[in-house]
């Protein structure tokens, strides 16, 4: 299994297991669609950081680049590549 979908499946698993959301696509605005709020954004920008090892900065923090399944996995390989745990 190629990186990117090492990171796409323990996404998927923190979507599914960790926040309880269905994602109808992988482009569907999470935030549009409203199943992500600003707590349930908080609880994933810190299992992003468990999961994946990864420090997010506030400062740099983008939020369009969180509005789809899609654009977090791109993210999460372009911060993180090879470096996610597990």
């Amino acid at each position: 299994m190629e990186q990117y979908e090492i990171i796409q499946s323990k996404l998927s698993a923190i979507f599914k297991d960790h926040l309880n959301i269905e994602i109808p696509s992988p482009d569907t605005d999470l935030f549009a669609a409203s199943l992500i709020d600003s707590l349930t954004f908080v609880d994933l920008l810190l299992d992003l950081e468990k999961g994946f090892g990864m420090q997010i900065s506030i400062e740099t923090l983008d939020m369009n680049v969180f509005r789809s399944f899609d654009s977090i996995c791109h993210f999460v390989a372009s911060h993180n590549g090879a470096k996610g745990k597990g």
